[in-house]
C-alpha cells in the first residue's frame, strides 16, 4: 500500500494512514507487516512468505539510502525474451531480488505477476503492475492525496468515504462487469495492467502505458504446433513450482487443470496435496484423482480432498463473496472459489497451481464457437432480452450509457474478423476479473494462486493462432487438445465443463422462494441505487414463473443487494456527508 497526500495544508499523515491501511490487508500477508514513510509519503506492507528469507524485513529496504519495495507476487524468469518463454532467463532470489527486477525491467524482460510499490529516499513513490492484471492494485485519486492497494476495501476510508457509481450499477446489470475503466467508486480505478506510474505530491504521472492487448504477450518463443505449446507449457510449469512453502494443485475435471496434473505427474512429483470443488448438477468438479485417466504412478501418492456445492451454499456465500471481493459480482463460481480457498487451507496449502487463462489464451469458451455468425462483438456481449429487463429495472438513460461504455472500451475493428476484437476485449474484461476472484478468494486465506497457462511464453504462443485456428469443427481450444491428444485422448472431443452455478436449474422450489424473497426485502437499497421498485416487484414475478431471461439477473442482484448492505448509507448516491 502506498500513501502519497498533496502536501497542500495540513492533510492527513501518510504513516499513520498507511498503517492503518495495511492492518485491513494482514489476511494477505500474516508473515510479517511494516510501514515505512513519514507525514508526506509512506508504503507498507504484509507478506505472505513464499520465497523471501524468514529475517528479512518488510517493505524490503534497498540500500543505505532509504529506498523501500512494498511487493506482492513472483518473479519467475528475468531477461530478454523471458516473458515469451526464452530458455536462457535466471530466476531471481525471492523478495528484495524480485522487487529490483521488476523496477528494474518491468513487463520488457520479466515473466511473473507482480504489484510493485517503490518509494525513494525523496519521498517519491513508483507503482508497476504486471502487463497481464494477474496481481491486482487499485488507486484511489482524492484532493488530500493519491493512495494505493491491493484491495479496494483497504482504499474505503483512507481520505473518508468513497461513493458508489450510478454508471457502475447499469454496466453491471446489463454486461455483468464494469468496462469504463473505472470502479464501482466515483474515486477508485484499478492501475491498468503494464502500467508503471509515478506518484508525487499527490499527483499521478504515467512513465510506462499499457501496450495494446493484440501485443501484450509480445513475440512467442516456441513454434506454433503440438510440440511447441507442450514444449512451453512444460516451462511454464517449471517456473512456478519455484517455492519455500507446500505447492498444491486445484483440480476441476477440465482440460486446463488436467494438463497441469500431467505434467505434474510427469515430473515424477508424488507428495501433493490436491483440491475439488464438486458443484450439484453440472458434470464439474473431481472425487477421484483416477477419473483423470492420468498416465504412470507419481498421482496415486497425490492427496486428495472434495467438497460438494450445492444451491444452499450458493444462497449462503453470497455476502461473504462480495465481502472479499469489496464489489458485487455476476460470477456464480465466485462463491465455489471461496469453498475450494478453505479447502486449501485446511490441507496446508500456500501455493496453489491454477488452470485459469488458458480459455482466453487458447480460446477455450463454448460461446465463442457462435462468434462467426455475428456482425461485431457488441452482439458478442448483449443479448436484446437482457437489454429489455435492465431498460426496465434502471431506465433508458442508463441503459444507453452501459452500452456506450461497452462501444467505447471495445477495440477498434478496423477490418479484423469479430473473433480478434472480441479475443482483445477478453484479456482485459474476462481474464482479469478472474483473475480477481483467483487473488481475492485465496489470499482471504493466505492462499497464492499461481497461472501456469499465464507464463512460459503460452500467452504470445495462443496469439500466434487465430481465433479460427483455435476453434475448429465445433471444439475448443483444439491446439491445446492436440498437443496432449496422445496422453488424453478422450479430450479430443470432450465438451468444456464451465466452473460455474446452474443457477437456472438451481432456482427450483424453496431455493427460488428464497432467493426472491431476499431480493425483496433489499427494496430499499435497490431504489437507492437507481433500481424501479414496481420493475423490481415484475422481475421477481417473471423469475416465479421460470423466465430464464429474468432468472439470469438472480445471482447479480443478489451480489448487489448483499454488497449494498455492507457499503453503508454513506457510501449510496445522495448518502451522508
Amino acid at each position: 500500500m502506498s500513501l502519497a497526500p498533496t502536501g497542500a495544508g495540513p492533510g492527513p499523515d501518510a504513516a499513520r494512514l498507511a498503517r492503518r491501511v495495511v492492518e485491513r490487508l494482514t489476511h494477505r500477508g500474516p508473515d510479517g507487516l511494516g510501514v515505512v514513510g513519514d507525514a508526506l509519503s509512506a508504503v507498507a506492507m504484509c507478506r505472505l512468505r513464499v520465497r523471501s528469507r524468514p529475517a528479512d524485513r518488510v517493505p524490503f529496504p534497498d540500500g543505505p539510502d532509504g529506498t523501500c519495495h512494498a511487493y506482492n507476487g513472483e518473479v519467475y524468469a528475468v531477461g530478454a525474451g523471458a516473458g515469451a518463454g526464452a530458455a536462457d532467463a535466471t530466476v531471481p532470489r525471492g523478495g528484495l531480488d524480485e522487487a529490483q527486477a521488476v523496477h528494474d525491467h518491468g513487463c520488457h524482460a520479466l515473466d511473473g505477476m507482480y504489484a510493485l510499490v517503490r518509494r525513494t529516499r525523496g519521498g517519491a513513490v513508483e507503482i508497476t503492475r504486471d502487463p497481464l492484471g494477474i496481481k491486482p492494485l487499485y488507486l484511489r485519486r482524492h484532493r488530500d492525496g493519491v493512495a494505493v492497494a491491493s484491495e479496494i476495501p483497504a482504499l474505503l476510508d483512507v481520505f473518508g468515504p468513497a461513493r458508489i457509481r450510478a454508471a457502475a450499477v447499469a454496466q453491471f446489470l446489463l454486461l455483468g462487469r464494469v468496462v469504463d475503466g473505472g470502479s464501482w467508486y466515483e474515486d477508485i480505478e484499478p492501475v491498468p495492467p503494464g502500467t508503471r506510474l509515478l506518484l508525487k505530491e499527490g499527483r499521478t504521472e504515467t512513465v510506462w502505458a499499457p501496450p495494446p492487448p493484440s501485443a501484450v504477450a509480445g513475440s512467442p518463443g516456441w513454434p506454433a504446433t503440438p510440440d511447441g505449446i507442450r514444449a512451453a507449457v512444460s516451462r511454464a510449469v517449471d517456473r512456478v513450482l519455484v517455492s519455500d512453502r507446500p505447492l498444491g494443485l486445484a483440480l476441476s475435471g477440465g482440460l486446463d487443470s488436467t494438463v497441469v496434473a500431467l505434467e505434474l505427474a510427469r515430473r515424477g512429483i508424488d507428495d501433493l496435496a490436491t483440491v475439488s470443488v464438486v458443484p450439484e448438477g453440472n458434470g464439474d468438479g473431481v472425487r477421484e484423482v483416477a477419473d483423470l485417466s492420468l498416465p504412470g504412478t507419481a498421482w496415486r501418492g497425490w492427496r486428495h480432498r472434495w467438497t460438494g456445492f450445492g444451491p444452499a451454499d450458493l444462497l449462503a456465500g453470497v455476502a461473504d463473496a462480495a465481502a472479499v471481493l469489496g464489489e458485487p459480482t455476476a460470477m456464480t463460481s465466485v462463491p465455489m472459489y471461496a469453498a475450494l480457498a478453505r479447502l486449501a487451507r485446511e490441507e496446508g496449502i500456500v501455493v496453489l497451481l491454477l488452470g485459469e487463462g488458458a480459455d482466453e489464451v487458447f480460446g477455450g469458451y463454448r460461446s465463442y464457437l457462435a462468434l462467426q455468425r455475428l456482425g461485431s462483438a457488441e452482439e458478442f456481449y448483449v443479448a436484446p432480452r437482457r437489454v429489455e429487463l435492465v431498460r426496465a429495472l434502471l431506465g433508458e438513460e442508463a441503459v444507453a450509457g452501459a452500452l456506450d461504455a461497452l462501444r467505447a472500451a471495445l477495440p477498434v475493428a478496423d477490418g479484423r474478423p469479430t473473433a480478434e476484437v472480441v479475443r482483445d476485449f477478453e484479456y482485459e474484461h474476462s481474464l482479469e476479473p478472474l483473475l480477481r476472484r483467483a487473488d481475492h478468494l485465496l489470499m482471504a486465506e493466505g492462499v497464492e494462486g499461481r497461472t501456469p497457462f499465464l507464463h512460459g511464453g503460452l500467452p504470445a504462443l495462443g496469439r500466434a493462432y487465430p481465433m479460427a485456428g483455435l476453434l475448429r469443427g465445433g471444439q475448443t481450444k483444439v491446439p491445446l487438445r492436440e498437443a496432449y491428444a496422445r496422453e488424453l485422448p478422450h479430450w479430443r472431443t470432450e465438451v468444456k465443463k464451465p466452473f460455474r452455478a446452474p443457477v437456472d436449474d438451481w432456482l427450483i422450489a424453496g431455493h427460488r422462494s428464497a432467493a426472491t424473497g431476499r431480493l425483496a426485502d433489499r427494496d430499499e437499497l435497490f431504489t437507492a441505487v437507481g433500481l424501479r421498485s414496481e420493475a423490481l416487484r415484475g422481475l421477481l414475478r417473471q423469475v416465479t414463473d421460470g423466465d430464464t431471461g429474468a432468472t439470469g439477473l438472480v445471482f447479480p442482484l443478489l451480489s448487489l443487494g448483499a454488497w449494498l448492505e455492507q457499503a453503508g448509507a454513506e457510501a449510496l448516491p445522495g448518502g451522508g456527508s
